[in-house]
């Protein structure tokens, strides 16, 4: 048995992306480097994103995954933005709202097709999620069992819409990327903006940080999160590196962005199981033959 040590970056991604190159950063001087990670990637036309194109929230049997409800879709059962009963159809939903940055169909922003945080959902889910901002209600006006609308807990006065907790951990990564591939944007020219962000940035205001960051450490990446992130990338060329390295987000928003980021590596040890070699003794020694060469115990070229 032949054993060979490697060190693996265990952030090395087929794609190129290696988080090692990060080392030594954080703060805001990380989150530049991520951007720089994230920021070139293809800008998909909006028939790209329903979710019978794009295929990237469809299940093995061509069912709709919608984070906002339980209904059962076919990809095909999309619908425009007519009256619809729930459960019938579903359609497209901008998880960061499109009026929060002003967008004009004339001239649209690359985030209106950002396939990261455009998602199906159930036509009534969506009209009822609206462009209100997320958070926990105290109480609801409406829900489907999976989503609620009503008061909000953290913005005081203010109607939001909450996820499902499994969900919650996915809508905070969605989050923190788009507001580091499009840092440079404003997220506050309409809408309910001005109550998550900063005026005019994308950075997001005390209140709606702590949320994300309590969302994010809460419900962990999951499985799902993994595959549609490995899809979103083949379609237009980008990922959600705080799904790939949540801690990530610690360094640069949270409880480490004093510190400097490592990324995880490992020693690992791999084996392969040898071919059954011809052993000889050869004045009084034990050799391994392979082919017409002659191997020491230690695995030497000892061929003469």
């Amino acid at each position: 048995m032949f054993l060979v040590a490697l060190c693996i970056s265990t952030t090395m991604l087929a794609d190129g992306y290696d988080y090692c190159t990060l080392n030594g950063m954080k703060s805001t001087t990380l989150l530049d480097a991520v951007y720089d990670l994230i920021e070139d990637h293809t800008v998909l036309t909006y028939a790209q994103c329903r979710a019978d194109n794009a295929q990237v929230d469809l299940d093995a049997n061509n069912n709709v995954m919608d984070m906002y409800s339980n209904c059962e879709f076919k990809k095909w059962n999309y619908c425009k933005d007519i009256d619809q009963e729930e459960c019938t159809c579903h359609n497209r939903e901008h998880m960061l709202p499109k009026s929060w940055w002003g967008h004009s169909a004339e001239s649209p922003e690359p985030m209106y097709t950002d396939l990261h945080h455009v998602i199906p959902t159930d036509y009534v889910a969506n009209t009822n999620r609206s462009a209100w901002i997320y958070d926990e209600v105290s109480s609801y006006t409406w829900t489907n069992g999976v989503s609620k609308l009503g008061s909000s807990t953290n913005f005081s006065g203010e109607t939001a819409f909450e996820p499902a907790d499994e969900y919650k951990g996915d809508v905070a990564r969605v989050y923190f990327y788009m507001i580091t591939c499009y840092k440079n944007k404003s997220f506050t020219q309409g809408g309910k903006g001005w109550k998550y962000f900063n005026s005019g940035t994308a950075t997001l205001n005390n209140t709606a940080l702590a949320l994300m960051l309590k969302w994010h450490r809460n419900d962990p990446v999951s499985q799902k999160e993994i595959t549609r992130n490995d899809k979103v990338e083949k379609k237009q060329g980008n990922r959600n590196p705080f799904v790939d390295e949540p801690s990530l987000v610690e360094h640069i928003w949270g409880n480490k962005k004093n510190t400097n980021y490592t990324c995880a590596a490992t020693d690992v040890e791999v084996t392969e199981q040898a071919e059954i070699y011809p052993k000889i003794m050869k004045n009084g020694r034990l050799y391994i033959q392979v082919g017409d060469q002659l191997y020491d115990v230690l695995g030497r070229n000892v061929t003469e």
